[in-house]
């Protein structure tokens, strides 16, 4: 039977058989083969099992941090649990956010979309987003 590796938006991998249609929230990643052959291909590329989310998260909170100057660390932006105005991110600061994010995750992220209303927010838009990305591809 012909497989074919998936991918969602955390980045975690799993292999899928061709004549099944995918579940929500995954898509194929672009490797075909035997199930062997798949479960071979996620070995050699899955060599970070961290969940995306968690990765864009922590740099996030570092490039909120940066983007203000440092006026807030990583640590206070990641435990604020409130908006990013609510924290005092200015829109200057927001501004060089969505350029960050642009240029990091290849992301358009709007500064009048409500992705940018706090760090869990943007964290989930920027992983559905790259998922979205690696479909259209």
């Amino acid at each position: 039977m012909d497989h074919r590796v998936v991918m969602n938006a955390d980045e975690q991998y799993s292999v899928w058989p061709v004549a099944d249609d995918l579940p929500a929230g995954w898509v194929a990643e672009g490797h075909r083969g035997t199930r062997d052959e798949c479960l071979d291909h996620v070995e050699r590329v899955w060599t970070d099992q961290t969940p995306a989310r968690t990765r864009i998260r922590a740099w996030l909170a570092g490039a909120v941090s940066q983007a203000c100057d440092d006026r807030l660390t990583p640590h206070d932006v990641a435990t604020a649990g409130c908006s990013l105005v609510a924290m005092g991110v200015s829109s200057l600061a927001i501004i060089r956010l969505v350029d960050a994010i642009e240029t990091e995750h290849g992301v358009a992220a709007d500064f009048n979309q409500h992705a940018l209303e706090d760090l869990d927010t943007l964290t989930d838009f920027i992983a559905t987003e790259r998922l979205r990305h690696r479909a259209a591809r």
